[in-house]
């Protein structure tokens, strides 16, 4: 289930943190308890699958708005694109791991691979010409240590245990998804709001 971790140790049961644990407090080390914690993350990973789709709709319209004139410039379309994957990805990981909190595999695989991606994509859009603000080059940095951390929590889920976070691993990885969704709205806002940069924020 997606509510437990933890290690069991000397035939005792697992130790169990964030919302399955405030579960077991109320509930009791029952199987509801753990579908009850772990509808909760999927809850939550719904409501942020709609939100990130919606913002990335806008964001469409903001582009057909704005940049139609620019629509040619290379730089344009790689600042919209990178800036549409700030909402598509988050999107796409949240979507899936709301699929099947049962099959860890799942929303590991999904986590990893769009994580790398997102890296690669900001990677690459350092590398265009153009003018870069001091602030998006700043919440670019961020976003790509949110992905790094995004992506290291889905090779090795038991990281959230060993750092003592006190959370189970999708709901740190969901914590980390809604601040890559803040970073591209503040992203979007520099686009739409600085019309002298040639490349984008």
């Amino acid at each position: 289930m997606g509510g437990t971790v933890g290690r069991p140790s000397d035939g005792k049961a697992p130790v169990r943190s964030g919302i399955a644990a405030r579960c077991e407090v109320a509930f009791g080390d029952t199987p509801a308890m753990l579908t009850l914690a772990a509808a909760a993350v999927d809850d939550f990973y719904k409501t942020v699958s709609s939100i990130s789709f919606t913002l990335l709709g806008l964001w469409w319209i903001v582009i057909q708005l704005k940049y139609k004139e620019g629509g040619g410039d290379p730089r344009r379309r790689r600042h919209a694109y990178t800036v549409s994957l700030y909402f598509l990805l988050p999107g796409v990981m949240a979507l899936v791991s709301a699929i099947n909190s049962d099959l860890s595999l799942l929303w590991r695989l999904a986590f990893g691979i769009t994580a790398l991606l997102g890296m690669a994509e900001v990677v690459l859009y350092a590398t265009t010409d153009g003018i870069k603000t001091r602030g998006a080059s700043g919440l670019r940095i961020l976003g790509v240590a949110l992905y790094a951390l995004i992506a290291a929590f889905a090779i090795r889920p038991a990281l959230t245990g060993d750092l003592g976070l006190g959370l189970e691993p999708r709901e740190a990885e969901a914590i980390l998804v809604g601040l890559l969704i803040v970073v591209g709205v503040h992203l979007a806002w520099f686009g739409v709001t600085e019309s002298h940069e040639t490349a984008g924020a």
